[in-house]
C-alpha cells in the first residue's frame, strides 16, 4: 500500500472532528477536557480503554461539580474506527456533563 492511500480521508469522522468536539465541550462548559487511552488486558487482543474527563478549576466549577468522567472500550460493534468511537464518546460525555448539572445539590442560604 502506498503512503498516499492510507492518508486519504474517508467518509466518516476523523481526528480533526475529535479536536473540534473537545474544543466545543471546553468552550460550552468552561472546563478542560482530556482523553486517556490505555491498553486493556494482556497481549495483543485486549483492545483499548478510553476515559474522557472534564475538570474545572475552583473558580469556574459548576456548584458541587469538580469533574465528570466517561469510559468506554474499543473495539466496539458500533464503530468502524477509533476516531469515530472517540467522537461518539465525546457526544455521550457532553450528555453526562448535562446530567451532572441536573444532579448537583444546592446549599441552602
Amino acid at each position: 500500500m502506498r503512503k498516499t492511500q492510507w492518508q486519504k480521508s474517508g467518509n466518516g469522522p476523523d481526528w480533526t472532528d475529535v479536536e473540534a468536539a473537545i474544543r466545543a465541550i471546553d468552550g460550552v462548559h468552561q472546563g478542560k477536557t482530556g482523553l486517556l487511552i490505555s491498553a486493556l488486558g494482556t497481549g495483543g487482543t485486549g483492545g483499548l480503554s478510553l476515559v474522557i474527563t472534564t475538570v474545572w478549576d475552583s473558580l469556574s466549577a459548576p456548584v458541587g461539580i469538580t469533574s465528570v468522567e466517561s469510559q468506554s472500550e474499543w473495539p466496539c460493534s458500533d464503530c468502524s474506527d477509533l476516531a469515530a468511537h472517540i467522537l461518539g464518546g465525546i457526544y455521550r460525555h457532553d450528555y453526562a456533563i448535562g446530567e451532572a448539572y441536573q444532579q448537583r445539590s444546592f446549599k441552602e442560604v
